[in-house]
C-alpha cells in the first residue's frame, strides 16, 4: 500500500473507539514520525486541528524518550558556539511540534545571516546588534517578549524567528549564534536574572542587553554601579557563559515557565534534561 494511502487509514483511525486500536495507530505513527511531515503533505486532505493534536499526543512519548536518550550529543561538538547551536536545535525542535526536526535551526539560521548580509554586508557586533534588535522605520526584527514574558515559547528559536519575540537568553543566543556565521567573537554573560551578551569591541568589553532594543553597556560599569553589584559581579562579567551554562538556564527557565502553567509532566521533563546536563 503506497506511504500516503496506508496514512489516510491511519488517520481515520486516531479516535477510534478502542483503544487496542488507537494504540496499534500510535506505534505506527511513531515508526514513521521522521517521514510523517512529508507524507501528510503530500495528502489530498490536510490535516484537522483535532487530527494535528491527536497525531502530536500520539507521538509525544516517543518524541520525549528520543530526546532524552540523544540529549547530551550537543557536547560531541567542536566548539562551544557549535554546542550551543546543536543543544538548542535538539531543545527548540522538541518544543516547537512533532514536524519540526533538529536539523531545521541551522536552515533558518543560516538564511537569516545571508539576509543581514544581503543588506548590511560584513557588519561588526554592535552593527549586528542594531540590525536585530533596533527599530528601523518602526519595525523591529527581534524584541524582548515583554507582555508574556514567562511563556515557554520564549525558549524555542523557531518561535522567536517566527514572531520575532523573545526573552533575555533566547534573543543573546540568537545573536551570538548568526554572529559566529560572520566571523564574530559573542559571548553569553550569567548575569543574574536577565542573561546578557558579552563582546569586545572598540578595544573594551561591552554588555548587550538583547531584550532591550541591543543596548550596549561598558562591563565595567556594569559591574560597579548595578543594584546587584558585589565583589563577584566583575568576575561573573569577566567570564563567558558556557554552553552547559546556558543550555542548563534555558532548562530552569522551562522548569519555571510550565510550573506558573501548572503543567507538571513538562516541568519534570525538563527536571530529567537538566539533571542529564549536570552528571554528565
Amino acid at each position: 500500500m503506497p506511504a500516503t494511502a496506508h496514512l489516510s487509514h491511519l488517520i481515520k483511525l486516531l479516535d477510534d473507539d478502542s483503544e487496542v486500536v488507537r494504540q496499534a495507530v500510535a506505534q505506527e505513527l511513531t515508526v514513521m514520525r521522521r517521514e510523517l511531515p512529508r507524507h501528510i503533505e503530500q495528502l489530498e486532505t490536510p490535516l484537522s486541528a483535532d487530527e494535528e493534536r491527536l497525531v502530536a499526543k500520539m507521538l509525544e512519548p516517543a518524541r520525549r524518550l528520543e530526546l532524552e536518550e540523544t540529549w547530551m550529543r550537543w557536547r560531541w561538538m567542536d566548539g562551544p558556539d557549535a554546542q550551543l547551536e546543536e543543544g538548542l536545535s535538539q531543545l527548540s525542535a522538541f518544543l516547537n511540534g512533532w514536524k519540526t526536526q533538529s536539523a531545521d535551526l541551522p536552515k533558518r539560521l543560516d538564511a537569516l545571516a545571508e539576509e543581514a548580509f544581503a543588506e548590511k554586508g560584513r557588519m561588526d557586533a554592535h552593527e549586528l546588534a542594531q540590525w536585530l534588535f533596533a527599530s528601523h522605520g518602526g519595525v523591529t526584527r527581534f524584541r524582548g517578549n515583554s507582555k508574556d514574558y514567562y511563556s515557554p515559547a520564549n525558549s524555542n528559536l523557531f518561535w522567536v524567528l517566527d514572531t520575532g519575540l523573545g526573552n533575555p537568553i533566547s534573543l543573546c543566543c540568537l545573536y551570538r549564534l548568526l554572529g559566529h556565521r560572520f566571523g564574530l567573537e559573542i559571548e553569553g554573560c550569567n548575569f543574574p536574572g536577565h542573561f546578557l551578551s558579552r563582546v569586545a569591541y572598540r578595544e573594551q568589553t561591552w554588555l548587550v542587553d538583547c531584550f532591550n532594543r541591543g543596548r550596549f553597556m561598558l562591563a565595567a560599569d556594569v559591574a560597579k554601579h548595578h543594584p546587584a553589584a558585589n565583589p563577584g559581579m566583575e568576575d561573573l562579567i569577566r567570564e563567558s557563559a558556557t554552553a552547559d551554562a546556558t543550555l542548563l538556564r534555558i532548562l530552569r527557565n522551562l522548569d519555571d515557565a510550565y510550573e506558573r502553567l501548572g503543567l507538571m509532566p513538562e516541568r519534570q521533563f525538563m527536571r530529567r534534561l537538566a539533571v542529564k546536563l549536570m552528571e554528565d
